[in-house]
């Protein structure tokens, strides 16, 4: 195998310690610029979750306000429904009462045929030739008369 500078390992760092032979160390702090930054950011976006929150909140306080209601109009709607099937039903119930009615009072009346029956008999018997008691009394009198005189 050959040996490359691009198949060497790195050199070691240098150690950073607080001993550091030769060379005096100046104590560094952390980078406070980019701590801010960074805390900024998180402030930021936390600030944007909050609102996406809020808002969210207020959407499904406004959604159950609108479900509440639509849920007290339904009922209404429903209770008006079913008093007016209530109400249709008994209309019904009445008139098959007065259907029945009607069929009975109907299974009673003369048939056709028993009409026609009675036509004939009345055709035969011809009552507008009877005579009423009075008018037998009259003409008796006066058959009586006559042979008298």
């Amino acid at each position: 195998m050959e040996i490359t500078p691009s198949t060497l390992p790195p050199p070691p760092k240098k150690h950073e310690g607080i001993l550091n032979f030769g060379h005096a160390q100046q104590p560094q702090g952390p980078d406070l610029g980019n701590v801010t930054d960074d805390i900024n950011t998180l402030s930021r976006r936390l600030r944007l979750i909050e609102e996406g929150f809020t808002n969210l909140r207020r959407f499904l306080q406004i959604t159950e306000e609108n479900i509440i209601a639509k849920n007290r109009h339904y009922s209404a709607e429903i209770k008006t429904l079913t008093s007016d099937v209530n109400e249709i039903r008994k209309e019904i119930q009445e008139l098959r009462d007065k259907l029945l009615l009607i069929i009975k009072e109907l299974q009673n009346v003369a048939r056709k045929e028993e009409v026609k029956v009675l036509e004939k008999y009345i055709n035969l018997w011809n009552p507008i030739r009877f005579v009423t008691q009075n008018e037998v009394e009259q003409i008796i009198s006066e058959i009586l008369e006559k042979k008298q005189q």
